[in-house]
């Protein structure tokens, strides 16, 4: 987690990223769970910004932080890094109606791996999308999130899954955890621990808010889960932007190991304990399983995504992709992201449709360093590809589920259905 140097990165995920802190930022002070995926949005948004024109294109580039020009190549190139992160399985898919021609310049060109045909019947056609859905979120999610219906002449779909095990899952002993103080005090929730000679698994990050205390969770394949928790006062997605931006930026991260005895941070105290025997410093971290779902309608931040005038029906605005006026119908995200004692699985569905447009301490004789981490009160997460940092999915948990003995969270398995 820590860099002395600030390596290139792609300039895809560069973008994608910064779309994904954009947006989580976006939801402000909202205090509610929530999980999204910018990187299953931004190669929709760009592969419609190649094909727009005037203010629309203008809006798409500014949204994919891209000239529209290069923008496909590069969803090409992100999507490719993804194919080749283990434990991710990505899909984008294009469905035209059967009677709307589209250029095969653009389709050719496309980085999707499905291409279908609109019936024309809406329950036929919306039948069909749920189904490829659930085949590429492996079972995980089962719908398009648009509706379709009679007005719907073009469909461009993402879909994104994870499902990872621990390289060491949590212990999970008994599952009840009651929070001694802060929001959840007193509330039985399900209660996960961890302990860990690994303690540069800890992060401060030292952000203009203050500092952000990041723990991360090691995916068996190329995701890890990075855990973090702010000041109380401080809104989830402003903590989460600031933290997306560290990633591929150079601001310093403190690692557990540069941490000293008696230092404190958001949910952080570092101490020197006794033991009876020699013992290494190590990490002792009090966490809450969760499972998470969201719906975001992008429509409603239309400037964010750059759609304001692309839904603009009165008159056409993606001529790279057909001689017809197309216009933007509907926009929307579903994403769900489940974190168990011993893995972590999250999937995101994507979609845009087109209508056609008018015109324990004990005493002893040894000392060692104790990190602490307690994450008692809301926090937020990211799945992140090691390797090249691209955030697959932010999220944030405000209320845990209480404690159901019954509740296994969706242990992960090994592999992949």
């Amino acid at each position: 987690m820590t860099s002395s140097t600030v390596p290139t990165f792609d300039r895809g995920v560069l973008a994608s990223n910064a779309l994904t802190a954009r947006w989580v930022a976006s939801m402000e002070a909202r205090r509610e769970n929530f999980v999204l995926s910018g990187a299953a949005v931004w190669p929709l948004l760009a592969s419609l910004a190649t094909a727009a024109t005037g203010p629309a294109r203008h809006e798409l580039e500014q949204a994919i932080g891209l000239p529209a020009d290069g923008a496909l190549a590069a969803a090409t190139d992100m999507l490719n890094l993804i194919d080749r992160v283990i434990g991710v399985h990505r899909a984008l898919g294009l469905w035209v109606r059967h009677n709307v021609p589209v250029y095969t310049a653009w389709t050719s060109a496309l980085p999707g791996d499905t291409r279908g045909q609109l019936s024309g019947v809406p329950a036929e056609d919306q039948a069909a999308l749920n189904a490829w859905v659930k085949t590429r979120t492996r079972g995980v999610l089962d719908q398009l999130p648009i509706q379709i219906n009679q007005r719907t002449v073009l469909v461009l779909a993402a879909c994104l899954a994870i499902r990872t095990a621990w390289q060491i899952p949590y212990d999970d002993p008994g599952g009840r955890w009651r929070p001694e103080s802060g929001p959840w005090a007193g509330r039985p929730l399900h209660g996960l621990q961890a302990y860990s000679e690994d303690v540069d698994r800890v992060a401060v990050l030292d952000t203009r808010l203050g500092p952000v205390t990041i723990f991360d969770s090691y995916g068996a394949d190329d995701v890890d889960v990075h855990l973090l928790i702010g000041a109380e006062r401080h809104p989830p997605g402003v903590l989460l932007s600031e933290t997306i931006a560290a990633l591929t930026g150079s601001q310093a991260w403190r690692s557990g190991s540069e941490l000293q005895t008696g230092e404190t941070a958001p949910g952080l105290v570092v101490e020197e304990v006794t033991s009876y025997h020699p013992a290494p410093p190590s990490v002792h971290a009090n966490i809450v399983a969760f499972d998470v779902s969201s719906t975001h309608d992008l429509s409603q931040s239309a400037d964010l995504f750059g759609l304001r005038t692309a839904m603009d029906a009165s008159y056409g605005h993606f001529p790279g992709i057909s001689a017809w006026p197309l216009a933007v119908q509907q926009a929307k995200q579903t994403a769900c992201a489940t974190f168990s004692a011993t893995g972590f699985e999250a999937a995101a569905a994507t979609a845009v449709g087109l209508l056609l447009g008018a015109a324990l301490r004990p005493s002893a004789q040894y000392t060692t360093r104790v990190i602490r981490l307690t994450f008692d009160r809301p926090f937020g997460f990211l799945a992140v590809d090691r390797l090249s940092r691209l955030v697959l999915f932010a999220g944030w948990l405000e209320h845990p589920a209480p404690y159901n003995p019954a509740e296994s969270y969706g242990n992960i398995p090994e592999n992949l259905a």
